[in-house]
C-alpha cells in the first residue's frame, strides 16, 4: 500500500511504499492540479505511478495536469488514469537571432 506524507504548506507530497521513499508529488489543491509526479528511478515502470495518480486524483478531487509533450511515458499513465491531452494553451517560443549583414 502506498501511504502518502503531507506538507500542507508546500502541498509538497512525499510519496513512500512502506517505509521506502519512492517519489515525490506536488498538488495545487485550489487548482485541483497534479502540478509535479516524479517517481525515483529503481521504482519507474512497477505501477507505481498509475496507482498514485489514480489515489492522488481520488483524494484531491484533481481533474487536470501538465505534463511535457515529449514525455511519452508519462502521458501512458496519465492517459491510462482517465486524464486526455486537450488544446494546447502555452506554446514554448524562442527568439531566432538571423544575421542580416
Amino acid at each position: 500500500m502506498i501511504k502518502i506524507k503531507e506538507n500542507e504548506l508546500y502541498q509538497e507530497l512525499h510519496l513512500y511504499d512502506g517505509d521506502i521513499k519512492i517519489g515525490e508529488a506536488e498538488v495545487d489543491i485550489k487548482g485541483k492540479m497534479l502540478s509535479r509526479l516524479s517517481i525515483f528511478e529503481p521504482y519507474q515502470n512497477k505501477g507505481y505511478g498509475t496507482k498514485i495518480v489514480k489515489q492522488l486524483t481520488e483524494q484531491y478531487g484533481l481533474d487536470c495536469l501538465w505534463v511535457n509533450a515529449d514525455n511519452e511515458r508519462a502521458i501512458h499513465v496519465y492517459e491510462k488514469c482517465g486524464y486526455k491531452i486537450q488544446k494546447p494553451t502555452m506554446y514554448l517560443m524562442e527568439v531566432i537571432n538571423e544575421r542580416t549583414d
